[in-house]
């Protein structure tokens, strides 16, 4: 008499079910947290994209030079808001994604503020804590 070897492969429904419970409770857990790692990554990125135009804009506040070449950059990104040799004071937004940073620069001091721009995605306070203020 020959047996026939019925063994039964791959997985019960149950199993399948656990595992879909699982990774439904890593999702529940990891996206908002990885959507507050981006909001914040903004402000970061804002406040790296805004500092090399503040260090021309206390060089063109404090001495005029450089203001030529400040006036004429060319960033998507970039907003100038009176860069002159006259100005006493400059100010100088940047926005990256969901977060913006305005810079208002005077001969003695550089004054940072961070908000969420009108994309969303990001809090004031994501935006603040993601650019260091």
């Amino acid at each position: 008499m020959k047996y026939k070897n019925t063994y039964q492969q791959g997985f019960t429904l149950i199993e399948l079910m656990i595992v879909v419970a699982i990774i439904g409770i890593l999702a529940a857990v990891a996206i908002p947290s990885y959507r507050a790692y981006v909001a914040e990554s903004h402000g970061g990125a804002a406040m790296k994209g805004i500092n090399p135009y503040v260090s021309q804009s206390q060089v063109c506040v404090d001495t005029g030079v450089g203001c030529t070449e400040l006036n004429a950059v060319t960033d998507a990104a970039l907003t100038l808001a009176s860069v002159s040799e006259s100005a006493a004071a400059a100010t100088v937004t940047y926005a990256e994604g969901s977060c913006t940073v305005v810079a208002t620069v005077t001969s003695a001091t550089v004054t940072y503020t961070a908000t969420s721009g009108t994309a969303g995605g990001a809090t004031a306070a994501q935006c603040q804590a993601g650019a260091g203020l």
